[in-house]
């Protein structure tokens, strides 16, 4: 009798196992979806923290907000949560990442004729520092207002990475409007 019930939990832990490490190799298209999932199943903060950037409006593309804008024009799209000193009221630090997959991006640069890069199938990436206070949410350290922009931290698109803080091309842009269909 002991010997099946070790058998019946062996059983139990390798699945969990194979389970755990299948979701772990799990292309991005797949493995962010799932995460979100859960996360806006089990986390009380998500839909507070997440909620006003998806109803938030693309910079310089006012017709879209995030929200949209990743539903419309990427595959799987996902938003996913890291907390870092976040207290019981949801009050403090959060990054906010909102993945979208198989986006055409094509950059191409006005300062250089050999500055065209164009990503087909690409994993589209906005990374937003988020602070939370009460009920005042701050992106990038400036206060969320209803109706206006806000612009994400860093945009990956597969590997090259663009950052808000480098203005020396428009690349950035250049990927806003990209999410856009422009």
């Amino acid at each position: 009798m002991g010997n099946k019930v070790a058998r019946v939990i062996l059983g139990i832990v390798i699945i969990v196992g194979i389970l755990v490490g299948a979701y772990f190799i799990l292309p991005g298209s797949v493995h962010y979806p799932i995460k979100a999932f859960i996360q806006e199943k089990t986390n009380d903060n998500y839909s507070k923290v997440i909620e006003p950037l998806k109803a938030a409006k693309v910079p310089k593309n006012k017709d879209f907000t995030f929200g949209d804008a990743f539903e419309s024009n990427t595959e799987h799209p996902a938003w996913t949560i890291e907390e870092s000193d976040v207290d019981d009221k949801g009050n403090g630090s959060y990054i906010i990442y909102a993945d979208g997959f198989n986006i055409t991006v094509a950059l191409e640069s006005e300062e250089n004729s050999d500055g065209l890069i164009t990503r087909t199938n690409a994993h589209f990436r906005c990374r937003f520092d988020v602070t939370k206070e009460g009920s005042v949410i701050k992106v990038n350290n400036k206060t969320m207002e209803e109706g206006k922009p806000i612009y994400p931290s860093q945009i990956e698109v597969d590997q090259d990475v663009y950052s808000q803080s480098n203005t020396s091309n428009d690349y950035y842009q250049k990927c806003l409007d990209s999410l856009c269909g422009k």
